[in-house]
């Protein structure tokens, strides 16, 4: 169940790490560099990344219409669902993310 207006950043990074690391472990190896960062330290960062020229995190853009959580729900232009392949990101997490965006990305 989501927190809502309770979600912090270590919250959100804690759900971003998890993945990343089990696709990691599934997949023997780390990310393609070059397309976006992966592991993020801070909410500024996370915003400005990006994939296929879209920032993650627009200013003013509900959370739900971010690349970010886009990506994470049904894929980004010709980018599939990521991780690619899975593990995917629970849908309460996702919202998690959703809620932690709508509030102002609380540190």
């Amino acid at each position: 169940m989501s927190e809502g207006p309770n979600v912090r950043w270590p919250r959100v990074k804690e759900i971003l790490e998890g993945t990343m690391k089990r696709w990691e472990a599934r997949e023997g190896r780390r990310g393609l560099p070059g397309i976006h960062d992966y592991y993020w330290d801070s909410p500024r960062h996370l915003a400005n990344d990006s994939a296929m020229g879209m920032k993650f995190i627009e200013p003013g853009l509900p959370g739900e219409e971010t690349a970010l959580i886009i990506s994470l729900r049904q894929g980004l232009g010709s980018i599939p669902k990521m991780p690619m392949g899975g593990p995917f990101v629970r849908e309460d997490e996702i919202q998690e993310i959703v809620d932690w965006i709508e509030d102002g990305m609380p540190e």
